[in-house]
């Protein structure tokens, strides 16, 4: 019987991963001597940091998909289906219409899940562009019919995909009202539960002057409680309101349903990981990638892309015994747009905290420039890319009893994660 290598989760690091494994193991997956399979919940790919684009810019949310099976090697399965649980113990993943699909091992890409529900008010009381294309697509038209007044921007909870966003709707905000010539009649807030406004101090640097150059009303440790729709109010929990005209806000986030329900991560769904060789705490034979886990680091996807390389070399390693394993090494590469078509890289490792930086034409350039690489780097066929412009984003590691040993327990509780 071939080695069943599983993939749950079909966002970027789950089809990165699945094709970086298929084009590396062709030779074995042809003579039936492993498998590999990616479970999806749906048919198609969403481009999810073209969210911005949609809410602020009016693009069409039909440019950033495409069918998840196009995107895949074609010796990759593909299940699109949803699953309801996953059993560690006994190496298995239930799908939603109770069909049970056994691995050898598995990867977890089950991503970060917006939930505006879980706030009272904010589901009501707000648009957000972190649920989905259409209801970023909502925040533009609701744009469209505003004349003027106060627009709060706020964080309802930590962490959240994509730390910057927040911070570059903003700027695309302030960008979008003045080109509509009514800048002097709108008032733009910004709601952080951080003591800046950024939570890099260094990044914070860049982006507060910005922000006062801009006239944006900065309002710090604002732990966001609830919203009031009918007296357009936004509550802290230490008792401080405001009143808005229109809410955008950044929805609480939690791990997939799945992982709650399989009791594999922490008390919001977060899984547990080994923030080097990214193996789930306990499991030599699980590991969790990108924004499903509680390592606290961004939640992007460049991260989930670098994670999916150590995870696939790693994998090889379990399947070939050599022994030779990576550790991810935390680098984050996070791009924010500040306005004017200038640009700045939030950059850093566990090591290396995120440095004070020019906005620049070209980091603009090349942001844009990664945005349409996207599909093609899914495949797998840029690493050489990644290679020269990333550097070094793993390092080789010792083997410990720790990592080699399967420990089939429950899992220790995750800290706390939080935005890098």
């Amino acid at each position: 019987m071939p080695r069943q290598l599983l993939v749950l989760g079909s966002g970027t690091g789950g089809t990165l991963v699945a094709n970086l494994l298929a084009r590396r193991l062709e030779k074995e997956i042809i003579q039936g001597k492993v498998s590999v399979t990616l479970v999806g919940e749906g048919p198609d790919h969403y481009f999810q940091p073209a969210n911005l684009e949609i809410a602020f810019k009016g693009v069409s949310p039909h440019k950033f998909s495409r069918p998840e099976a196009h995107l895949l090697d074609s010796k990759v399965n593909f299940v699109p289906e949803r699953a309801s649980k996953v059993d560690l113990r006994d190496r298995s993943v239930t799908l939603g219409e109770g069909k049970r699909i056994s691995y050898s091992y598995m990867v977890l890409a089950t991503g970060a899940i917006a939930k505006p529900e879980k706030m009272p008010g904010l589901m009501e009381g707000s648009f957000n562009f972190h649920t989905g294309p259409n209801d970023a697509r909502r925040v533009w038209e609701a744009l469209q019919n505003f004349e003027g007044g106060t627009v709060v921007v706020a964080i309802a909870g930590i962490p959240h995909k994509c730390p910057p966003s927040p911070n570059e709707a903003i700027f695309m905000l302030d960008g979008y009202f003045r080109k509509r010539g009514i800048r002097d009649k709108v008032k733009i807030k910004f709601l952080t539960p951080y003591p800046r406004a950024y939570p890099s101090e260094e990044i914070s640097k860049v982006v507060t002057p910005l922000f006062e150059r801009a006239e944006i009303e900065v309002h710090t440790f604002f732990n966001m409680e609830s919203v009031d729709p009918s007296k357009r109010k936004v509550y802290s929990m230490e008792g401080e309101e405001h009143d808005y005209d229109l809410l955008i806000a950044v929805p609480p986030h939690q791990g997939a349903d799945v992982i709650l329900n399989s009791g594999i991560g922490d008390a919001e769904g977060w899984i547990p990981a080994d923030r080097n060789t990214m193996n789930v705490q306990g499991y030599d034979d699980v590991y969790a990638i990108g924004d499903a886990t509680a390592i606290p680091i961004s939640k992007s996807g460049v991260v989930a892309h670098l994670q999916s390389r150590v995870v696939a070399h790693n994998l090889l390693s379990d399947l070939e015994g050599t022994g030779r394993r990576l550790g991810y090494n935390g680098r984050i590469n996070c791009p924010m747009e500040v306005g004017n078509n200038r640009a700045i890289f939030v950059s850093a490792t566990y090591s290396t905290p995120p440095v004070n930086q020019t906005p620049s034409l070209m980091k603009y350039i090349m942001k844009r420039s990664f945005g349409k690489m996207y599909w093609k780097a899914l495949g797998g066929g840029l690493e050489w890319l990644f290679d020269l412009y990333f550097g070094s984003t793993s390092y080789p590691m010792e083997v410990t009893p720790e990592i080699t040993k399967p420990t089939r327990g429950v899992t220790a509780k995750a800290g706390e994660a939080i935005s890098g």
